[in-house]
């Protein structure tokens, strides 16, 4: 997956024109379009705007990676950044940004990460509301990978079908949080020891874009905490090693929240193989 082409599927809006400088933007961060054979990733190229139908590329095996075009109708050169990283098994947070780092095992711990993250955003210059749609995910992503994704020997949730009963998990059991704010966006990033994050719940979340949100119980009740990640970030990217971890990071915009749902959004899942 690293080395080989992407398979490109621009959006129909796209010109010839703006594909040749889309193409230009990624081949910066030496990620190479054409054909690709049918193990490879496929690049769709799109407006930032969901709707069922990229739900429907989410379920490819392996899923599609769902790229937004912004100002100019190409992708942000951070985004190809970021999707460069993902591909590579490279940190996805930016290399020159100061991160801070924290292994979590207690949602009182994730409540305390996610209020200095906030703090952060707000000594960068970013907004209250921007502070607080970082707090947000910081709780979400955190309790996802805390809570969610441990499983016993036999591959039983521990935690996911109690997450009102359990405030605290075994050390073993604990996630890293890695937050840093740079270039105008907040980057985070939850780490579990786990991998067992599928895109199923990423796919419901799509095809209900735009619908009134509703809770799902169904993987552990991380369904509606999914869908808030979702809005509140301008990308997010997962990378997942099967049984062995999955990193689910999210860049936030440090502006004002007016529409901020409505905004274009990435949306980057990569299953490792082995």
């Amino acid at each position: 997956m690293k080395d080989a082409p992407l398979k490109l599927t621009p959006d129909t809006t796209l010109t010839p024109e703006a594909l040749e400088k889309a193409s230009g933007v990624l081949a910066r961060d030496g990620l190479l379009l054409g054909r690709g054979d049918d193990a490879a990733p496929q690049l769709v190229l799109f407006d930032g705007r969901f709707t069922p139908a990229h739900a429907a590329l989410l379920e490819r095996r392996p899923p599609a990676l769902l790229l937004a075009t912004r100002d100019g109708g190409q992708p942000s050169a951070w985004e190809a950044r970021l999707l460069s990283a993902l591909l590579r098994g490279e940190p996805m947070i930016p290399q020159e940004a100061a991160t801070s780092v924290a292994w979590l095992g207690s949602v009182a711990e994730v409540t305390a990460l996610g209020e200095r993250a906030a703090e952060a955003v707000l000594q960068a210059g970013g907004s209250k509301s921007a502070a607080s749609r970082v707090a947000d995910v910081v709780h979400e992503i955190g309790v996802n990978a805390l809570l969610d994704a441990p499983v016993d020997g036999s591959g039983e949730p521990k935690y996911a079908h109690r997450r009102g009963q359990v405030q605290s998990v075994a050390d073993d059991d604990r996630c890293l949080l890695s937050w840093a704010v740079a270039d105008g966006r907040a980057w985070l990033e939850a780490t579990d020891r786990f991998g067992r994050l599928s895109v199923s719940p990423l796919v419901r979340v799509v095809k209900a874009w735009g619908e009134k949100a509703q809770v799902d119980a169904s993987g552990g009740g991380a369904g509606l905490g999914l869908r808030r990640i979702l809005e509140h970030s301008d990308v997010v990217a997962v990378r997942v090693t099967p049984g062995k971890r999955t990193q689910f990071a999210c860049g936030v915009d440090l502006g004002d929240a007016r529409r901020r749902a409505a905004q274009p959004k990435s949306l980057l899942f990569s299953l490792e193989r082995g």
